[in-house]
């Protein structure tokens, strides 16, 4: 029992902010399947509590609207208080344009919706399974 939480508490941590109960399903199995543990939060304020409840967060994932705050205000605050907190960006079609996306830190890949699993275990790789970036993959390709 003692090595199985062992096992639980090392592996990667995931934080998915979106609203989108489908979006929502797709990276949490996922990401599950892969060996993650992934926490949801439905708003903005939820997914400020957990990235700073988890005693690690090895990355964020935000949607372009969250509720409470727009995805790009989200990722600014969170980085003011956590400047290496590893985000992923999920631009919404019709919702996210290139006005939005330009507000967005340095170093924030995009995935752009719709996406399958294997276009996310591309864009989460370079976090989650070679360690923070570093790792020889370009993450700006996610941009295109």
């Amino acid at each position: 029992m003692e090595s199985a939480l062992a096992g639980l508490f090392n592996r990667p941590r995931v934080v998915i902010a979106d609203e989108d109960p489908l979006v929502v399903q797709l990276v949490t199995q996922t990401l599950r399947q892969d060996g993650n543990a992934v926490f949801h939060a439905y708003d903005a304020l939820s997914a400020v509590q957990l990235a700073f409840s988890l005693d690690r967060c090895d990355l964020l994932i935000s949607n372009t609207r969250v509720e409470g705050l727009s995805g790009v205000e989200l990722i600014h605050h969170l980085r003011a208080r956590l400047p290496d907190l590893p985000i992923l960006y999920v631009a919404n079609v019709g919702r996210s344009t290139a006005e939005v996306e330009a507000q967005l830190p340095a170093g924030v890949p995009i995935l752009r919706e719709p996406f399958t699993a294997e276009e996310l275990r591309v864009a989460v790789r370079p976090f989650l399974f070679h360690g923070r970036r570093g790792d020889g993959l370009d993450t700006a390709v996610l941009r295109e």
